[in-house]
């Protein structure tokens, strides 16, 4: 009788094994029936980042305003203005953006809604856009100007000072810009050292935070030595009269405000060397507790979050209406000459050389080059 040899594999080995009680199955039972690592619930599944949008040419950009998330206007050198519908991803050109134009820059620029916006030169030469992209030129104005402010497509306000040192002049339009009508001269009472004093004033910024409701801020000089009392202004009537006061406690000049509702607001003293915060529509202001950053720009997204970025870098968040901001590092390619945040996860800056980045909010994992770290609520 022939008998062949019996082939016998590990997993019969194993078997047997189990069968004659020498190995015991539980720890291969254990084994097989392991759970995967679970993820951590509380890890976080977002991040906020600032991501280089640039325009491809070297042009600067001085001024950037925006109608909603992902539409915005960019204003700068050689009267250029771009436009962007997808958040600065592409920019097209739609005035100038010649590097070797001789053109006036465009230092101000001024969004009301997806068609009506408005731009100016330092010599204060104003162009106006009533569908969003093809502009033309509306009025010039003294290169006092400080900037134009609309409430609606024909509603707005200048303000600028041709004639003097120390007092501005305000002027309303009612076409949109092609014709100005100055209706008062910024003047106001106040306790100087114990005496009563009138002043004139400078008004540097200005805001409509509601229809024919206009905010106003700059300053008074006082005294030989020109010591400045930050001034606060309201009026009612889009500009037409004002209730001017000097804000107790400020002895800067107020350079920029940024209200999201009637009551609540910052106003900047002298680009970025004091923040003050009111919750009261400026009859009080309290100053900001925060790192010197100066000079820098500031935007506010619904006052959920406000930042301040310094024009060589550095930026600072706020995230409690302006009483406290946290500066981070912020290393930028080239100078910050602008930032504007149309809501609360949505920011855009500009600046020298075609600079451009957008703020957003964007998955945990998700990476660019060139991404710099943000700070989000």
């Amino acid at each position: 009788m022939q008998f062949q040899a019996l082939r016998v594999s590990p997993g019969m080995l194993l078997f047997a094994a189990v069968l004659a009680g020498g190995l015991d199955p539980a720890p291969l039972q254990r084994k097989a029936a392991a759970p995967k690592a679970r993820a951590n619930p509380s890890a976080p599944k977002f991040k906020a980042i600032w991501e280089p949008v640039p325009f491809n040419r070297d042009v600067g950009l001085n001024a950037i305003g925006c109608s909603g998330p992902m539409e915005c206007w960019a204003a700068g050198d050689k009267s250029t203005i771009l436009h962007t519908t997808d958040g600065g991803t592409t920019w097209e050109v739609l005035l100038g953006g010649d590097p070797d134009s001789v053109d006036d820059a465009l230092v101000w620029l001024f969004v009301l809604d997806g068609r009506h916006a408005w731009a100016m030169t330092s010599r204060g030469k104003i162009l106006a856009a009533g569908d969003g992209r093809n502009w033309s030129e509306q009025h010039t104005a003294s290169g006092t100007a400080k900037g134009v402010w609309f409430s609606s497509p024909l509603e707005g306000v200048l303000t600028d000072n041709p004639d003097s040192m120390s007092q501005t002049t305000l002027r309303v339009t009612a076409d949109g810009g092609r014709t100005w009508t100055p209706v008062s001269r910024c003047a106001l009472e106040a306790n100087v050292d114990g005496l009563a004093k009138r002043l004139g004033c400078m008004l540097l910024a200005a805001q409509f935070v509601a229809p024919g409701v206009l905010y106003a801020a700059g300053h008074a000089e006082v005294g030989m030595m020109a010591d400045y009392l930050g001034v606060f202004g309201k009026s009612t009537d889009s500009g037409r009269s004002w209730t001017l006061a000097v804000a107790p406690g400020v002895k800067r000049k107020f350079t920029s405000l940024h209200f999201w509702s009637q009551t609540h607001g910052i106003a900047v003293a002298d680009r970025g060397e004091e923040v003050h915060w009111t919750e009261n529509g400026g009859s009080t202001w309290t100053r900001s507790a925060r790192q010197r950053l100066w000079p820098s720009f500031f935007a506010s997204g619904e006052g959920r979050i406000i930042v301040g970025v310094g024009e060589s870098g550095g930026i600072g968040y706020s995230f409690d209406g302006g009483r406290t901001f946290a500066s981070r590092p912020f290393t930028l390619p080239a100078r910050a000459r602008a930032v504007a945040f149309p809501d609360a996860t949505h920011g855009y800056l500009v600046g020298e050389h075609g600079m451009a980045y957008r703020y957003r909010i964007v998955p945990i994992d998700y990476s660019s080059k060139g991404m710099l770290p943000a700070m989000a609520r």
